[in-house]
């Protein structure tokens, strides 16, 4: 994989939002691969597509790049909010890259992935619509919030500058996948759950130890008066998934 961003496609542009577009969307689609299937190569899209940039030509697994010159935050800038969250229900959720290159040299220092499947409603933030004065009045972005994405559905492909092994990705990928069946609306408690799990200090815990996080859920679904019914249900669909195990009644134990 070339560490080197292609400078040259951003010959003649100004603003640094499109110079990045320019940029980084060619190296992209010569050096990103499918994560999904064993496809090195995936193609670009058709210019103005929407929601995603970039497609496997042999699973059809379509991703959309993000990128930035400063490190990862857990806010990602987003384009139109109705259409990504209609893709997010109607279960045609890109996965995403989040890039990070370094300036002056445009050199790529990390790249993380996020499969679609761990992409809930809860995890696009819509943001406070243009004014009436603006150009394109009354249109709404988003954030990415990937705060609230679990710990193992953030695949790291490059760390600076080191580059992983596609079969460790691969791997972790399908892991993550066994979410795929659930509908999209039943996804945000389990990834929610999921991630409360991973941020445990043991790999081994109770009911009493999850519920720590009841107030936390509490605040993400305020219409749900039975936090902890829920929890316990969550824990049962991570289990049959196979990202859990329960070694007893009450206790469960990471995969």
């Amino acid at each position: 994989m070339n560490l080197q961003l292609p400078t040259r496609f951003g010959e003649g542009y100004k603003s640094p939002s499109q110079l990045a577009r320019r940029i980084t969307e060619p190296w992209g689609a010569d050096n990103l691969y499918c994560c999904a299937c064993t496809s090195d190569r995936l193609h670009a899209e058709r210019n103005n597509t929407q929601v995603s940039d970039l497609v496997c030509p042999e699973c059809v697994e379509r991703y959309q790049l993000k990128s930035h010159s400063k490190k990862l935050s857990a806010g990602i800038l987003g384009s139109n909010y109705q259409k990504m969250l209609d893709a997010v229900l109607g279960n045609r959720t890109p996965n995403f890259f989040l890039l990070h290159y370094q300036l002056p040299e445009w050199m790529v220092r990390n790249l993380l992935l996020i499969p679609r499947f761990a992409i809930s409603p809860a995890v696009i933030i819509r943001r406070k619509p243009l004014s009436a004065v603006a150009r394109r009045s009354a249109w709404t972005g988003y954030i990415l919030n990937v705060g609230l994405v679990p710990a193992s559905a953030k695949i790291p492909l490059i760390t600076e500058g080191v580059v992983a092994d596609r079969r460790d990705i691969r791997e972790q990928y399908a892991r993550i996948a066994r979410l795929q069946v659930l509908k999209p609306e039943q996804r945000g408690w389990t990834l929610d759950v999921l991630r409360c799990v991973e941020s445990l200090p043991n790999s081994v815990f109770t009911n009493d130890d999850i519920y720590a996080f009841e107030a936390e859920l509490a605040k993400l679904y305020p219409g749900n008066r039975h936090i902890r019914d829920k929890i316990r249900q969550q824990l049962q669909v991570l289990r049959d998934r196979g990202l859990l195990q329960q070694p007893q009644r009450g206790v469960w134990q990471r995969s």
